[in-house]
């Protein structure tokens, strides 16, 4: 299902409990600790967006709250996969 570090495709559990340690592939692609090789366009803007202190920025205007990073990253990974995603 994920190729993201945290998942763990044996027990098909997030080692780091995001979505109660029981994740949907659907929350893995919407998830914003996904940590593995890019999927698409939004996993390069998110990668820029960390590089560049834009993620901090944000994630302290909107107090830690939700949003809606994950879901705008997923939909944009969906309409530009990467190359090796679109192989898959």
């Amino acid at each position: 299902m994920s190729d993201c570090y945290y998942y763990t495709q044996r027990t098909k559990t997030c080692r780091i409990g995001e979505f109660n340690g029981k994740p949907t592939e659907e929350n893995c692609s919407s998830c914003n600790m996904y940590k593995g090789n890019s999927r698409g366009l939004g996993d390069k803007v998110d990668s820029l967006f960390k590089k560049t202190g834009i993620k901090k920025v944000v994630k302290a205007i909107s107090g830690g709250k939700d949003c809606g990073c994950g879901k705008r990253r997923a939909s944009l990974n969906k309409a530009f996969p990467s190359k090796e995603q679109k192989n898959d």
